[in-house]
């Protein structure tokens, strides 16, 4: 009896909603961290003290993924990506079902190092994944799916542990949701073996020594030595810019949070947006559109979001007229930048042999993590020391123009990626 060809369409959704509980279970601890604090569950007197309590539960979590990352990679590339991504899924579940069970802080600590052993480390075991459950040619499509469940995550996770939900409840369901789609993603994607999505041929043992030679090549270095410039300005991003509306312009938090809010939506827009178009333009025979979009993205993402930086804002004004446009700055900065995710991981994935991507973007996530990590402290460093000056807000304004100009090193490295990709390609 022949088995039943696996469906894309039902491994997509397994995976969507995956990533999605699972980040969410991130991400929920930011509009949790005062409850847990007046429970008594994160300790400290201060203001500083408890934060710091607090700060540690992420850092920790992400720290011990990031340590581990490289592990999961390897295995992914000798054992499989199917039977890791179920083990992995199967500790964040049991983590996250923990935490609402926690009564102490060491145990409320010690549940998100269990979930954490999955969190960071998973990313590099998805984009293997994804490499072999869909073909080249519709893989930027794939890889998007991926990152708009993850960004809509921290939208949702607000909403549902903020204002809707006890936080024990939502953990609860989280972790239930989280095991359920560890399950239907393992068996939906039955068959579904390493480079299952390409042309057939006969698979090598793994070896680690004869993956190297995969890290060296040309367009994979160039990825590796662009992503930390390219994902410093996110870093940065991501913790500060509502502070940076709030204070520049003048205008209410409650303001500055749903100009925000509405560019993390962009970002989910950029993500499908750079995937499908650059998919649309492979499958017409120029393979070139994996780098032309994002060259094109990140160019003009810059353009919006340097301008946005600069531009002089009439302070304290509330009026929408007032607001418009440096919201759409903002939003476009965002969304057209966001075009580059999709087709960094396409191109990685098409570069590399089947037999050592789980490797490949092991090294990739450590960095691109690595990158996120230096961001938020980069940014404050700046205006302390080096644009320090009596105006605060000048110091702001300056140290955030530097920072995103990060993203010129990244267009300079793009275009030579431009040029090594097409000879790269397996």
């Amino acid at each position: 009896m022949v088995s039943a060809r696996p469906r894309i369409g039902t491994i997509l959704a397994s995976l969507f909603l995956l990533v999605l509980s699972y980040s969410m279970g991130y991400y929920m601890l930011n509009p949790i961290m005062r409850t847990l604090h007046d429970e008594g569950l994160i300790p400290g007197t201060t203001e500083e003290n408890w934060r710091f309590y607090g700060g540690l539960i992420a850092s920790a979590l992400q720290g011990i993924g990031l340590i581990f990352s490289f592990l999961w990679g390897v295995l992914a590339d000798k054992k499989g990506r199917r039977p890791v991504l179920l083990v992995l899924g199967l500790v964040m579940s049991i983590g996250l079902l923990l935490v609402p069970t926690s009564r102490v802080y060491d145990q409320l600590l010690v549940y998100f190092l269990v979930f954490g052993l999955g969190f960071v480390g998973v990313g590099p075991v998805i984009y293997a994944f994804i490499s072999d459950a869909i073909p080249p040619e519709s893989r930027g499509k794939g890889y998007a799916y991926y990152y708009v469940s993850s960004v809509l995550a921290m939208i949702v996770a607000i909403i549902v542990a903020g204002v809707l939900l006890p936080w024990r409840i939502a953990y609860t369901i989280t972790g239930i949701i989280v095991l359920l789609t560890t399950i239907s993603l393992y068996l939906s994607s039955r068959g579904v073996t390493i480079g299952f999505s390409e042309s057939k041929r006969e698979l090598k043992a793994y070896r680690f020594r004869e993956a190297i030679p995969s890290l060296k090549k040309k367009t994979v270095l160039l990825m590796l030595l662009m992503i930390v410039p390219w994902t410093i300005p996110w870093g940065m991003l991501s913790v500060w810019s509502i502070d940076y509306i709030h204070t520049k312009w003048g205008v209410p938090l409650e303001n500055a949070s749903l100009i925000i809010a509405m560019a993390t939506f962009s970002i989910a827009v950029g993500h499908i947006l750079g995937g499908t178009l650059s998919d649309r333009i492979v499958k017409k025979g120029d393979i070139s559109g994996r780098t032309k979009i994002p060259l094109f993205g990140v160019a003009l993402g810059y353009l919006s979001m340097i301008t946005m930086i600069l531009y002089p804002y009439p302070r304290g004004i509330t009026d929408l007229s007032a607001l418009l446009p440096p919201s759409l700055l903002v939003l476009f900065g965002m969304m057209f930048t966001t075009f580059a995710y999709p087709n960094i991981n396409s191109i990685i994935s098409e570069v590399v042999i089947p037999e050592h991507r789980g490797t490949v973007f092991a090294v990739y996530s450590i960095l691109n993590n690595l990158g996120w990590t230096i961001g938020p402290t980069f940014y404050p460093w700046l205006i302390g020391s080096v644009f320090r000056s009596a105006d605060t807000i000048s110091s702001m304004t300056t140290s955030a123009a530097f920072t995103v100009s990060f993203w010129l090193v990244v267009l300079l490295i793009w275009g030579l990626i431009h040029k090594t990709y097409p000879k790269d390609r397996v």
